[in-house]
């Protein structure tokens, strides 16, 4: 893994936008594991963790993300981020409309021997949320 940031904009430009298996693999121990908001905390090899970035890519197209700041402090790395994309439909059981969204959010990866054993993501997906259905109203 590199020593420098540019591992956390390509985890975001090539594994979460593009689930790049030979990435993932380069960048993370087989399995890792993968805190959720709310605190669920899921053990993942790295064809689950492709296959949820996979549905995850399916819901959302033309996916841009934007590496705001990094910090950090040894062994831990904080990413703060922002994505755009479209809409394309099946999350949260909310229609497509082809809508432009933005999402923020924070990642907090933990390594060891360069590899990522963990990794916490806190997004905004109450904000995406009021964003999807704000023409229900």
């Amino acid at each position: 893994m590199m020593n420098d940031n540019e591992w956390v904009v390509r985890w975001f430009a090539d594994v979460w936008s593009r689930a790049d298996g030979g990435l993932l693999a380069e960048y993370a121990t087989d399995p890792f594991n993968f805190h959720l908001p709310g605190g669920r905390v899921l053990t993942l090899s790295h064809v689950d963790y492709l296959n949820f970035i996979s549905i995850w890519c399916q819901r959302f197209k033309n996916v841009n993300f934007t590496v705001k700041d990094v910090i950090n402090d040894g062994t831990k790395t904080v990413a703060l981020y922002h994505c755009s994309a479209t809409y394309n439909g099946g999350w949260a059981r909310i229609p497509a409309r082809k809508q432009h969204v933005e999402m923020t959010g924070m990642v907090f990866f933990k390594r060891e021997e360069g590899m990522i054993t963990d990794c916490w993501l806190e997004d905004s997906s109450f904000d995406l949320y009021q964003q999807l259905t704000r023409y229900l109203d």
